[in-house]
C-alpha cells in the first residue's frame, strides 16, 4: 500500500470516528509512523509503505480514535516553537497558554530588576522553560503538586537546557523556599462540571492538571492569595484562567493588594491571560 492509500484510510477512519481534524491528524500519525517530517511524507505519497510501519500506523489510528490526543501518541508537543516530551503525567500544552509565554517575556524586558521568575503548576515546565530558553538571564524555578509531573519536567529541562531546572514538588507555593520577581501558573481552572463531562468520554489528561473546582477559579484564588507573600515589592503575578473567570479572579487580585491589573487575550480575541503587581508597604 502506497502512504497516499495509507494517509485516505487513516482521514477516512478518523473521520469516522468524528476526530476533529481528521486529515492533519492522519498527517501527522503516518509521518510519525514512517519517522518522517511531513514534507518528507509529502515527497513520498506514491511509494509503497512497509508492513511494519503499515501497521504501527493502524495502531495509532486505532488509540487515537478512541480519544488519545495526538501528542501523547507521538510523545511530544511544540509549544512556543520548542518540542517539550508529554505523556499522560502532564497536561498537553495548548497554543492558548504561549500568550502566558509572551506576557512574562513583555514585563521581564520592560523592567530589567525583574529576574527571579517562578513557575508554579509546571507540569511539563512548558512556560518555565520556554522563559529560560527566550531569557537566559532569568533565574527560573518551578513547582507542581504532582511528582509524576515532576519527573517530565526534569527530562525536559535536562534535553531542553542542559541542566537542571530548580524545583520543588509543592501545593502552589507552600513549599516553595524564597521569593521572587515574577510568579506565572498556568492552573488547573476547569469546572468540576466540564471535568466530570471529560472524565465520562475517557479523557486521558491527568485530572489534577484540569480540576479546578466548583467554577474552575478555587487553585487561581488560593494562588492569587497566597502570591504577596512570595513576591517582592514591585513583583509580579501572571495567571492564565478560562475568559467567563476574569471578572471574579481581577476582583481577588485587587482585594489581595494587586495594582496594574491587565488582561492579555488570545488569538480568537477571548481573555486569557491575566496580570498584576503587587507594591508591599
Amino acid at each position: 500500500m502506497t502512504a497516499r492509500e495509507l494517509l485516505a484510510g487513516g482521514y477516512r477512519t478518523l473521520v469516522l470516528a468524528e476526530v476533529d481534524t481528521p486529515y492533519l491528524d492522519s498527517v501527522v500519525l503516518l509521518a510519525h509512523a514512517m519517522g518522517a517530517t511531513k514534507e518528507k511524507l509529502f515527497t513520498a505519497l506514491p511509494d509503497q509503505v512497509p508492513d511494519d510501519v503499515q501497521a504501527g500506523f493502524n495502531a495509532l489510528l486505532e488509540k487515537r480514535s478512541s480519544g488519545m490526543p495526538v501528542s501523547y501518541l507521538r510523545g511530544k508537543k511544540e509549544f512556543f516553537g520548542i518540542e517539550f516530551l508529554v505523556d499522560e503525567r502532564v497536561l498537553v500544552p495548548r497554543p492558548d497558554t504561549e500568550i502566558l509565554v509572551e506576557r512574562s517575556l513583555k514585563l521581564c524586558r520592560s523592567d530589567p530588576g525583574l529576574k527571579a521568575v517562578h513557575d508554579a503548576c509546571t507540569g511539563s515546565g512548558c512556560v518555565g522553560i520556554s522563559l529560560k530558553l527566550m531569557a537566559p538571564e532569568l533565574e527560573v524555578s518551578a513547582s507542581d503538586v504532582s511528582a509524576d509531573a515532576a519527573e517530565v519536567f526534569r527530562m525536559n529541562a535536562e534535553r531542553l537546557l542542559g541542566e537542571p531546572v530548580p524545583f520543588h514538588l509543592s501545593d502552589l507555593l507552600e513549599e516553595v523556599p524564597g521569593t521572587f520577581d515574577l510568579i506565572v501558573s498556568n492552573p488547573p481552572y476547569l469546572s468540576d462540571g466540564e471535568v466530570e463531562d471529560l472524565r465520562k468520554i475517557g479523557w486521558p489528561e491527568p485530572e489534577v492538571s484540569l480540576r479546578g473546582g466548583r467554577d474552575g477559579t478555587d487553585i487561581a484564588r488560593r494562588l492569587i492569595e497566597s502570591a504577596p507573600m512570595k513576591l517582592r515589592s514591585g513583583g509580579w503575578l501572571a495567571l492564565e484562567a478560562a475568559p467567563p473567570q476574569f471578572g471574579a479572579l481581577s476582583a481577588c487580585m485587587e482585594k489581595s493588594g494587586f495594582r496594574s491589573i491587565g488582561v492579555d487575550r488570545d488569538l480568537a480575541g477571548r481573555d486569557r491571560v491575566i496580570s498584576g503587581m503587587i507594591a508591599h508597604g
